[in-house]
């Protein structure tokens, strides 16, 4: 698709509010923002499951955003189950991704009588376009938010 404009701007998961200081490298115009909250359907995020506090964080951000939304969007969240040895547990386990999969059954379960969140995962079966090794513990999520009526 010819004349596409890519634009980076700073997503701070620990703020509440997107930054709009003008001084600040990648902060968002007030222009930035209606575009977002107007246009935005697709939200992604890949490899960034691997702490609870920043998992908190992510899904509080991605709750805010989807609340102020004036469209149905999705997201597309890629997850890897990283399996690491506890003492607390004396086995291997998965925490972070065990956090990241609670996040996704408060987000079912929600009930706020604004938003409907529908969660499921995505089949990893699709073409390969890139050399790279797909890895059984990648799991990619498929969240649809729309209004409810």
């Amino acid at each position: 698709m010819a004349g596409g404009v890519v634009k980076v701007k700073e997503l701070d998961w620990l703020r509440d509010d997107l930054c709009t200081d003008p001084e600040v490298p990648f902060s968002w115009s007030q222009e930035d923002v209606s575009d977002l909250y107007s246009h935005t359907t697709i939200l992604l995020a890949a490899e960034v499951f691997y702490d609870d506090d920043l998992t908190d964080a992510l899904f509080k951000t991605l709750s805010r955003l989807v609340h102020k939304l004036k469209n149905a969007c999705t997201a597309i969240l890629s997850v890897e189950k990283r399996l690491n040895f506890t003492l607390r547990h004396l086995d291997v386990t998965c925490e972070a991704y065990d956090h990241f999969r609670s996040w996704l059954q408060r987000l079912e379960r929600l009930a706020d009588g604004r938003l409907r969140f529908v969660v499921e995962p995505v089949e990893a079966s699709f073409p390969q376009l890139l050399v790279y090794e797909r890895i059984q513990q990648l799991e990619l999520w498929k969240i649809f938010v729309e209004p409810v009526m």
